[in-house]
């Protein structure tokens, strides 16, 4: 997705969204100061997505409920089955929930 530069009309706009008075020059300020961040934000999105290919098949997950999730600690749940050998067989960590 493009990253773009706000204009000073949206620093204006979003500002009075917020209850602020920004100056021309306050706009222009933020701007510059923003820049940077901008551009870095462009070199970013500009890198390919390297996604590694799925080694272990899944399923989508689910939403915990709430009587397992007491601390809201979990968006989603789901089991990834791994390898049928190896270090962790047998282990409780050879199936993930995350």
């Amino acid at each position: 997705m493009p990253v773009d530069t706000p204009s000073p009309e949206q620093w204006s706009s979003v500002a009075k969204q917020c209850g602020l008075s920004l100056s021309d020059a306050d706009v222009a300020s933020f701007s510059g100061l923003l820049a940077g961040f901008v551009d870095a934000y462009k070199v970013v999105d500009g890198l390919p997505d390297e996604v590694p290919p799925v080694k272990y098949p899944r399923d989508a997950g689910r939403k915990p409920g709430a009587e397992e999730n007491t601390h809201n600690a979990w968006y989603r749940k789901t089991s990834i089955k791994g390898a049928p050998d190896g270090k962790l067989k047998g282990s409780a960590s050879a199936s993930r929930t995350t």
